[in-house]
This record gives C-alpha cells, structure tokens and sequence, in this order.
C-alpha cells in the first residue's frame, strides 16, 4: 500500500511566505518519517528507512481537540532504533492507513488498547 500525502494548505503557503521559507524546510523534514510505502512484511518510511513490522515495541494515538472541536489523531510507534509518528490530518486516505498499521503490529503491541 502506498502512502499519499495532502499537498500543503492556504494557510501553510501562507506561512511559508512569512517564515522566509522556513516552514517549508521544516515540514520536508518532518515528512520524511512519515510511513510511504506499507507491506505485509515492512513499513517503509519516506527517508528511505525500513522497520519490520515485529521491530514496533508499543503504539500511542493522541485526539487533537481545537476549543471541543476534532482536529486530527497523532499516532506513535516505538521501535527498536526510536520513534515515529504521523498525524492523520496529512495523509490522504487516513483511515486505511491506520486499519493497515494497526492490522500489522505485533499482537502483544495492541493488546488490551482501543486504538480507534
């Protein structure tokens, strides 16, 4: 499955424009963790870095609220070499992004959690 990113917003070019092209810089390095391709074996991330599926130790998902009203879900995935993390509001068909993901983690990863 390959994983499609939004392309950035109004408010991002806006931002882009003010910040000298510093948002831009950062957004691009921020990105680069975000999963591109998932397998049934892998999860490649856009920076070119492979994590086996057995390799995730734990998983976190963080509701974003802005004044009572839903923004977007973040979701954390330990691994052995660190951390990763993407934000649902960036990818473009989220939710079978997250099945995926959460169909192909170690079952002692998920147990005992209600990841949606």
């Amino acid at each position: 499955m390959n994983v499609q990113l939004k392309p950035p917003g109004c408010v991002e070019r806006l931002g882009a424009v003010l910040s000298f092209g510093l948002l831009p810089l950062v957004r691009r390095s921020v990105m680069r963790q975000y999963p591109a391709t998932l397998t049934d074996d892998t999860m490649i991330l856009r920076n070119g870095t492979r994590i086996a599926w057995s390799a995730f130790t734990r998983f976190r998902h963080t509701d974003a609220y802005v004044q009572g009203v839903y923004v977007n879900t973040t979701y954390e995935l330990w691994h052995a070499a660190g951390r990763l993390h993407f934000s649902t509001r960036q990818i473009v068909d989220a939710d079978a992004v997250v099945r995926f993901v959460l169909g192909h983690l170690p079952a002692e990863v998920t147990a005992g959690r209600n990841p949606e």
